[in-house]
């Protein structure tokens, strides 16, 4: 795995130096980590948790809209686009999913050739991936995918300390339409992913709900603020542009140094964010079974892993064979020749004679009864 041993010595030093920097920047202007937002700059809000508005808006507002995405480079101009298949990747320090990690590193590296300035570190996206989503609960298919949709709370204001921003997507991402939720293990609200988000896997599709994509539309946002990330001031303004709150550059700041020298933070660390947890929605079942199967699909099938067959679908049965020592079927009696209708009608019965007609004009007569031919009648 590339970076995992480059420079660590380099990145111990660099993250404790950025956290404790970070720490003397906050206690400078005054500002309490205990709380949630407070007197931070008014910057362009990602994560579901952002400045209560009192008026309905479309989208975030900024007073420093962030430059475009820089366009995609080549693949072969890319160092971090090198495909390794994502089974094959170990975890990382601190239990991070494997694909996780490398997701990680390519979205930093690609920002370290796009905006060198910048120098992003891969373990500040980390950072990030843990607070908004504890990885997309390491629960990710093959191409990146989480299992199941993780979405924030509905914006709609009902919640302390969170905006009110009406449907941007048509439910396209979060699956409402008349209020905008945050989407995916790096919690980018659909408003936003329309002017950030990026193809990080290249498969032709940006996806707030892919680990890759996400990844490298988050480095965009925080490398779009300005500065470098390793200047304790110009990382706390980036890392604020995600969530307004100070408990919140604390926490991320904290996992980042954590996965840099492989230690769990301290719960002194880590102080309350004032935020509610993000949802999983489990993946829907399939409306049938597979070919073969029988019964009702009661929930969705495990992924299946590179080159194994696909799991069963719960609620599905394989059909019985038919038994080889039962006789098959007789066919069906072959239809009959087609005829006309007269060929079809069965011939008359033989039966009498008919009398022959009277000659015409002539009175029919009638003979008396002559014995013994005829039984005289009682007396």
């Amino acid at each position: 795995m590339r970076h995992l041993a480059h420079n660590a010595d380099r990145r111990v030093l660099t993250s404790a130096a950025v956290t404790a920097g970070a720490i003397v920047t906050l206690a400078a202007v005054g500002l309490s980590l205990d709380h949630g937002p407070s007197e931070a700059p008014a910057l362009a809000q990602v994560a579901e948790t952002s400045t209560p508005a009192s008026t309905t808006s479309d989208s975030p507002t900024s007073s420093e809209t962030p430059p475009p995405p820089t366009e995609e480079s080549e693949e072969s101009d890319d160092p971090g686009a090198a495909h390794i298949p994502p089974a094959t990747i170990p975890g990382g320090p601190l239990g991070i999913p494997g694909i996780a990690l490398d997701a990680y590193h390519r979205a930093a590296d690609r920002l370290r050739a796009e905006q060198p300035a910048c120098e992003l570190d891969w373990t500040l996206l980390a950072g990030i991936g843990q607070v908004e989503s504890n990885q997309g609960r390491g629960r990710f298919d093959a191409h990146g995918n989480t299992i199941g949709r993780i979405l924030g709370p509905r914006l709609d204001g009902s919640l302390p300390g969170t905006a009110v921003i009406k449907d941007t997507d048509g439910g396209r991402f979060d699956g409402d339409a008349e209020y905008d939720r945050a989407v995916g293990p790096v919690q980018f609200i659909p408003s936003t992913w329309a002017t950030l988000g990026r193809d990080g896997n290249d498969d032709g599709v940006a996806d707030p709900n892919n680990i890759y994509d996400g990844a490298l539309a988050a480095a965009t946002l925080l490398c779009n603020q300005g500065g470098s990330m390793n200047d304790p001031a110009a990382r706390t303004r980036a890392i604020l542009a995600y969530n307004n709150s100070l408990a919140y550059v604390a926490n991320v700041n904290a996992w980042a140094h954590g996965y840099a020298v492989n230690a769990y933070p301290l719960p002194a660390d880590l102080p309350e964010i004032h935020r509610p947890e993000p949802t999983i929605e489990p993946p829907t079942p399939p409306e049938h079974c597979p070919d073969g199967w029988e019964g009702t699909p009661t929930a969705a099938p495990e992924p299946a892993a590179p080159g194994e067959p696909a799991p069963p679908v719960p609620g599905c049965t394989p059909k019985p064979e038919p038994s080889e020592s039962e006789p098959p079927p007789p066919p069906p009696p072959p239809p009959a020749p087609h005829r006309d209708a007269a060929e079809q009608a069965p011939p008359p019965a033989p039966g009498p004679a008919p009398a022959p007609p009277a000659p015409p004009g002539l009175p029919p007569i009638e003979l008396p009864c002559i014995a013994p031919f005829c039984v005289p009648p009682p007396a």
